[in-house]
């Protein structure tokens, strides 16, 4: 096992941390100050649509970037942070969300995944809700459990196989490979830029880590609204991950058969999820028809999206 440097020295170029800022009413400064600086290199902070700085007194390795607001911004700023990465010659990327809450040693774990094993291309961890019994919130339970299904906290650190990705919220990558294998953020698709980045690390086929030890606390979607254009826009970037079509022929196929395996597809996407939060407590099998019910809407949108490329 290979130690892990913790020098002033080495950690200058070992990790920078990417937070890409969209909504001021997110407390930047109390996100900051929850995660383990002494541990980053630098602290990159993309303003996404907004301008907004504070200063440095208290965070001395820190440096923003404004970008205009976009309709692909997530991916056109994650490799914006790439090319930083690259740039100034660091080691790993870790890139955190503004509506994410560190757990403990967030910072250090995935430092020390990767110490463990320099095979690994990518690191995650668990996502856990923020829905709880005390307070219970509808939408928010069942956005937690639709959306955290591939980082599901138990107890276990494991190599994340086929069909399964872990969401960019909460990943450190190895820039020199990304830079090798020219992968880049897929910049046409407005959501579900991970679940693409996941097909292109297994195009190389190369390792991606669930470290059980790598925890993040999610605040999720606590309105009908906001959990419905959530769920939708995913549907949407279903057909650009999952058939890529590319030809007009290929696309009017598509339009004539999706139907046939609609209830196919809706049976898979349940069946996926679903098995993840069975491992963790039976009882999630009550919520089998909320899921199918959800999984038909989105396999709509992919229907919807396929039917606007078409006629685009």
């Amino acid at each position: 096992m290979a130690e892990l440097d913790l020098s002033k020295k080495a950690i200058k170029k070992k990790i920078l941390l990417c937070i890409l800022y969209h909504n001021k009413k997110i407390n930047l400064k109390k996100l900051l100050n929850s995660i383990q600086l002494s541990f980053v290199g630098e602290v990159l902070i993309i303003n996404d649509g907004i301008d907004y700085h504070f200063k440095k007194k208290n965070f001395k390795k820190l440096k923003f970037i404004n970008k205009p607001k976009q309709k692909f911004s997530i991916s056109i700023n994650r490799n914006v942070a790439l090319n930083y990465a690259k740039k100034k010659g660091f080691e790993l990327l870790l890139f955190l969300d503004s509506d994410i809450i560190p757990q403990k040693n967030l910072v250090r774990n995935h430092l020390k995944s990767h110490a463990r094993n320099k095979s690994l291309f990518v690191v995650g961890g668990p996502v856990l809700p923020s829905a709880n019994l005390k307070n219970m919130n509808f939408w928010e339970f069942l956005d937690g459990r639709l959306s955290w299904f591939t980082s599901i906290d138990q107890n276990k650190s494991h190599y994340v196989d086929w069909p399964y990705h872990l969401p960019t919220c909460n990943l450190s990558i190895r820039v020199k490979e990304f830079s090798k294998k020219k992968i880049r953020f897929n910049e046409k698709i407005e959501t579900g830029e991970d679940a693409d980045l996941f097909n292109q690390i297994r195009k190389f086929k190369l390792k991606a880590y669930f470290d059980n030890s790598c925890k993040v606390k999610h605040k999720d979607r606590k309105d009908f609204l906001s959990f419905f254009n959530h769920h939708f826009r995913w549907g949407r970037h279903q057909y650009h991950n999952l058939f890529k079509l590319k030809k007009k022929k290929q696309k009017l196929l598509f339009l004539i058969f999706f139907p046939l395996i609609y209830p196919f597809l809706i049976i898979l996407q349940t069946f996926f999820v679903l098995k993840k939060w069975l491992i963790k407590n039976f009882l999630y099998i009550f919520l089998l028809p909320i899921f199918i019910f959800v999984f038909a809407i989105k396999s709509l949108a992919t229907y919807f999206e396929g039917y606007r490329s078409f006629f685009r």
